[in-house]
């Protein structure tokens, strides 16, 4: 194994270790929202929070549920929220935001507007879901594709996903799901894309944030983030060791440009 891997390897065995508990993911989520918003506004964020999460059971919802399913038929997979439990659901919606499927086309777009030979990056996505990024990254010649998502349930399903995915034009089989909080995700010294579908709450956001900005200082390497549904773009914008290199209205990707921080 690639060196510049170890360190995502280490994290990765000592994640498989760990189960993230309810009360424990809502502990985490509610100490670190009062440590960045005050407790006034973290009660308001929670309340608004449980409210959009409540709304998933009604009936308007349920084609927005279902998502994509197009895409898990071709391939024989489960990566859509049509078979997310409630609570699941509730805990993901209430600690970060709820799970959703991204669509095969917008991916495609994504990765068009990133202009490197992938065969030399590692693929990190955080709040990893069921996996369909994953398999949709692996279409590309990653070195390594690696998923972060510290919801159980839907991390067990992306495992199944993985073993059970067969595609022609498949260019990377490194593909690995491992459970824990993304916070505590140690990056490779690879050259990384970063992919997220907005799956933190702010104050989360910005802890993953400084977390990549200092696994750069210490190893010099291109870096993109790939963000998707941009709820809190204006966290990478104001990041000076990040520039805006494409952008659309669903989407944005940045990469680092300090010079020290350039090959």
């Amino acid at each position: 194994m690639d060196d510049r891997d170890s360190n995502l390897s280490r994290s990765a065995r000592a994640a498989l270790t760990e189960e993230f508990g309810a009360r424990r993911a809502f502990a985490r989520h509610w100490r670190e929202s009062v440590r960045y918003f005050g407790w006034a506004r973290s009660l308001w964020e929670l309340a608004g929070a449980a409210g959009s999460a409540l709304l998933e059971l009604l009936p308007s919802r349920r084609k927005a549920r279902f998502g994509d399913l197009d895409y898990d038929w071709e391939h024989s997979i489960d990566t859509t929220r049509s078979k997310v439990g409630f609570g699941t659901q509730f805990l993901a919606g209430v600690t970060a935001r709820p799970y959703f499927a991204t669509e095969p086309w917008l991916f495609e777009q994504i990765m068009q507007a990133i202009p490197e030979d992938f065969s030399q990056f590692t693929f990190v996505d955080l709040g990893s879901g069921k996996g369909r990024i994953l398999l949709m990254a692996s279409d590309y010649p990653f070195q390594r594709i690696v998923g972060v998502e510290f919801m159980l349930d839907l991390h067990r399903v992306a495992q199944k996903n993985i073993t059970s995915y067969s595609n022609d034009r498949q260019r990377c089989t490194q593909i690995e799901a491992v459970c824990m909080d993304a916070r505590e995700f140690q990056f490779s010294e690879a050259p990384l894309v970063v992919y997220l579908f907005n799956p933190f709450s702010e104050p989360t956001f910005a802890r993953v944030l400084e977390n990549l900005r200092q696994s750069i200082e210490p190893s010099p390497r291109d870096v993109y983030i790939a963000y998707r549904f941009t709820e809190f773009d204006r966290l990478l914008e104001q990041a000076d060791w990040l520039e805006k290199v494409a952008g659309a209205e669903q989407w944005a990707v940045y990469t680092n440009v300090l010079p020290t921080l350039r090959r």
